[in-house]
């Protein structure tokens, strides 16, 4: 999760908008590690898996890379991957945006 923070406070003020999701049926444990970890994004609760079968998602955590219209670009994104995406998409916007 610091690594979520770190893109959150870095790519934020570029219009990236990141949403977490606990998929603990137990959304007080969600909200006790929320508070931990200081995690400075939106989280919301998932308790029944619905977006987690929505998207296929198959190992903790697991990422799902939504563009600024809202179309699915990247499903499954290792740890690695995701800040590549991330920037590539906000360059594409940027581009989209004339700038």
């Amino acid at each position: 999760m610091p690594k979520l923070n770190e893109l959150h406070e870095k790519y934020s003020k570029d219009g990236l908008v990141l949403i977490g999701v606990h998929s603990d049926p137990k959304a007080e444990d969600g909200t006790r590690v929320m508070k931990e970890l200081a995690m400075k994004y939106v989280v919301a609760f998932d308790g029944e898996l619905k977006l987690m079968k929505a998207f296929k998602c198959d190992s903790f955590p697991d990422y799902v890379v939504i563009d600024h219209k809202g179309t699915v670009r990247a499903v499954d994104l290792g740890n690695g991957e995701i800040e590549k995406a991330v920037k590539a998409l906000l360059e594409e916007k940027k581009k989209a945006d004339g700038g």
